[in-house]
């Protein structure tokens, strides 16, 4: 996945996510040329023209041409996969690596994300969301630098568009000789098309003339040739051309150019069908269900019965991607996945309607994502959770498309469960705003009717949500709601009812109400003991230790810990047991045991990693940091805290940014900088408010213990104006005064290294220097002659490489010679 990467030194890079292209690119220079000099000109260039004529493969091919021009280059989002008009944005934040900010709408969030980023963004297959497209590119051009490219079958529709129309290929005259068919590109595409699948086809003169007239009968369509091209492993060249012209000949006659374009698509697709088999027919037409591709299992489990034996499938599947409409990708590992062109898929998904199948596969295929949702989930709290997380990644644009249907057509307890499954990967892969905007709809329209298991399940799922984003009147909401539900189904419901206490008590923590959330945690673990859960008492366990922590009971929580992380261990749940680390780690530090920190630390750090969990990781790297400044480690620390905070930075993630201020303000103090430390701690209460400043108890002894360090360090009035400075500084700035600390540290260090280089009366001199004092109030300082002075200062010039007073002035300062604060 791409991502916006934020360097030490500020600097902002994407990673390139262009698409590989699996075939080689034949002809178009004049077109690429030409759509080339529009970019140069025009924010918005799209691309138009009908299905199958190239308008992707061009984008990709310019695309690569220009990626030197554009600063920041060029980040690709194919939407092709993307049915929800309401998720684009959020689609192309996960995609940029923007991420969500609980305070803030999405779209403003990606927003500033790109503000000063000069980058060509392509958007590949716009037609089927051009409202939300042409929302979305308004607001880019409006708000950022970005230029964009897009592929569409019509236009975006903005002001300032600039349309390029992508023509079928041209096509060579009737009788024109081999060595002018040679070069002409549509013939040049056959030929290395049909090459691919007979290497021994050659265009000579017994074909090429056959050659040229199926490429005159198609209209020099791309998608065409190559699907006429396919057939050259059972027809010959002559064949070919035949049937494309007899099947022609049954269409009406085309109204204008755009809409011949299209009949001649359709009839290439129209031929191809009619070569398959009734079975493969069946088969093709069914996979339109699918979004964003597929697996074998998949396929047998959703398309076989009525017509159709679950043992054909994979023959059946053989033979589709043989005649290339369907396109395998072997080369990974685990199962191979299937995808159609999209083409190929909307004339599959009209056929699918035709036959009055749609529905009846589109509840077969929430049923089948539910189950194996379902499967994951319970497979993503043991030892192959991140194999299970990267496959609900893999299969979420299937999961979305259940989603919607769900919620579009009665199945709205199904919905919900398949909501609920999906909680921990919305968690750990960080698209909670996506999770909660899906528990919010489908909760909208649940009623009785729906299982108390379920709905509370899905209330406290939407409260935890909501809390992660800082939404504490709707977290609360959704608490009391899960433990009414609970509450009126009786004693029975006991698991309901631990899960809606659960939910209850995070409500409370969100409002400061450590003592609530703590008797309630005593009334769930008892619950959990009762109902004999090994997994689930050592999660209620876990989570507990932060309210025991909260009300100062860390006797309680040590024994807590101690108990549940044996039993998390033993269900081999890789991020239970990393978040169970990181309070233990919390829980150490609080008790003043660092290298027992460290140790919990750097183990829940290990876990993270390997489940690609970043939001977490960052909060863990920021935990170490403290812990290994509290051991002396401060480079150790002053590196973990960089990292952390580049991660937050990527993620959007507010309070994590306002916890890293709280980092580098402990490691300014640790450095003699308390005035800055002042600063950046009074930055970092006034953005992360109570997260930083009481919610966790650790995070809350730093900020008291460096709060406290840079007090007595200073003078009162000092205090309170880098106290002042710090509350009215914005986020970014903050941020921005973040890094310059950790330059300034660097500066500090190549200074303290020169110190050395100078003599004991030549630091002396330097230090009048940095206090800004003349030759003549150094000599009378020191007792000295000015001339003597004027050479100690042409020394120091000299051992430093400097040339101006200044220069010194700032290394002293630098050094350590002169306090700044």
């Amino acid at each position: 996945m791409s991502q916006i990467d934020n360097q030490s030194h500020g600097a902002r890079t994407l990673r390139p996510n262009l698409p590989t292209a699996r075939t080689s690119f034949v002809g178009r220079e004049r077109e690429l040329a030409e759509a080339a000099e529009l970019l140069e000109t025009a924010r918005l260039v799209t691309l138009t023209g009908p299905a199958g004529c190239g308008k992707t493969r061009l984008a990709l091919r310019l695309a690569r041409r220009l990626s030197g021009r554009f600063a920041s280059g060029v980040h690709w989002l194919a939407l092709d996969s993307l049915n929800d008009p309401d998720l684009l944005v959020q689609t192309l934040a996960k995609s940029l690596g923007v991420g969500e900010r609980p305070d803030q709408p999405i779209l403003e969030t990606v927003l500033q994300a790109l503000q000063d980023r000069p980058l060509l963004l392509v958007l590949d297959n716009c037609e089927h969301l051009l409202p939300a497209c042409a929302d979305l590119v308004e607001r880019l051009l409006t708000d950022t630098p970005l230029t964009v490219l897009a592929t569409s079958r019509q236009p975006v529709g903005i002001d300032g568009e600039r349309l390029y129309p992508v023509n079928p290929l041209p096509v060579p005259p009737a009788n024109a000789p081999v060595e002018e068919l040679a070069r002409n590109d549509a013939v040049r595409l056959f030929t290395e098309r049909a090459q691919a699948i007979r290497p021994d086809f050659n265009l000579n003169a017994s074909n090429a003339a056959q050659v040229g007239a199926i490429c005159r009968a198609v209209d020099g369509i791309p998608l065409a040739i190559e699907l006429a091209s396919a057939r050259i492993n059972v027809l010959t060249t002559e064949q070919i051309a035949n049937r494309l012209d007899d099947h022609f000949a049954l269409l009406p006659p085309a109204g204008t150019l755009t809409h011949s374009h299209h009949a001649t698509l359709r009839a290439a697709i129209d031929w191809s069908h009619t070569l398959l088999r009734k079975p493969e027919q069946i088969l093709l037409r069914r996979l339109a269900v699918f979004a964003g591709g597929w697996s074998l299992s998949a396929a047998e489990a959703i398309c076989a019965e009525d017509g159709l034996d679950q043992k054909q499938v994979l023959d059946l599947l053989s033979a589709l991607v043989d005649r290339s409409l369907i396109l395998a990708n072997t080369l990974q590992p685990g199962e191979a996945r299937y995808r159609l062109l999209e083409t190929v898929r909307q004339y599959a998904q009209e056929k699918l309607q035709a036959a009055a199948e749609w529905a009846d596969l589109k509840d077969r295929h929430l049923d089948h994502f539910l189950e194996r949702t379902q499967e994951a989930d319970q497979k993503v709290r043991g030892p192959y959770q991140p194999l299970w997380l990267n496959w609900l990644e893999r299969e979420y644009a299937n999961i979305r498309t259940a989603l919607s249907w769900s919620l579009t057509h009665d199945r709205i307890e199904a919905g919900l469960r398949l909501a609920v499954a999906l909680y921990q990967f919305w968690v750990v892969r960080d698209y909670l705003v996506e999770g909660s905007s899906w528990l919010e709809r489908l909760l909208a329209q649940a009623d009785d009717t729906v299982a108390v298991a379920t709905r509370v399940d899905a209330l406290s799922y939407a409260n935890f949500l909501a809390g992660i984003r800082g939404r504490t009147a709707a977290q609360v909401a959704y608490g009391q709601e899960a433990v009414r539900v609970a509450r009126a189904a009786g004693p029975q419901a006991k698991p309901a009812l631990a899960m809606a206490l659960s939910a209850q008590g995070f409500g409370a923590r969100a409002q400061g109400d450590y003592e609530t959330e703590f008797a309630l945690s005593q009334e769930i673990i008892q619950l959990r003991r009762e109902l004999g859960d090994p997994y689930q008492l050592g999660l209620a366990l876990s989570l507990y230790v932060v309210p025991a922590m909260a009300v100062g009971e860390y006797e309680v929580a040590e024994a807590m810990m101690a108990e549940a992380l044996p039993l998390l261990r033993q269900a081999g749940d890789p991020y239970r047991i990393a978040m169970a680390l990181n309070y233990k780690g919390d829980l150490a530090r609080c008790q003043g045991d660092y290298p027992n920190a460290r140790r919990a630390y750097e183990e829940s750090l290990a876990l993270l990693r390997d489940l690609d969990a970043p939001r977490d990781l960052a909060s863990v790297m920021h935990n170490l940091g403290h812990t290994r400044l509290h051991l002396g480690q401060v480079e150790e620390a002053r590196t973990l805290f960089e990292r952390s905070l580049a991660t937050h930075q990527a993620q959007q993630n507010r309070n994590g940014l306002a916890e890293c201020l709280l980092g580098f303000a402990a490691l300014a103090v640790s450095k003699d900088r308390p005035a800055v430390g002042t600063t950046l701690l009074a930055a970092a209460a006034a953005h992360g408010g109570r997260h930083v400043t009481d919610q966790w108890a650790a995070t809350r002894l730093e900020y008291e213990h460096y709060l406290d360090r840079a007090r007595a360090a200073l003078s009162e009035r000092r205090f309170r104006s880098a106290r002042q400075a710090g509350q009215v500084l914005s986020l970014d700035a903050a941020v921005a005064q973040a890094q310059e600390l950790g330059r300034a540290l660097d500066a500090h260090r190549r200074a303290r290294r020169q110190v050395d280089e100078l003599t004991p009366r030549e630091r002396e001199v330097a230090a009048l220097v940095g206090q800004a004092k003349s030759n003549d109030e150094i000599a009378a300082e020191l007792v000295l002659s000015k001339r003597t002075v004027e050479t100690h200062v042409s020394h120091i010039y000299a051992k430093l490489g400097a040339s101006r007073r200044a220069e010194i002035v700032r290394w002293a300062l630098d050094s350590g010679l002169v306090k700044d604060d």
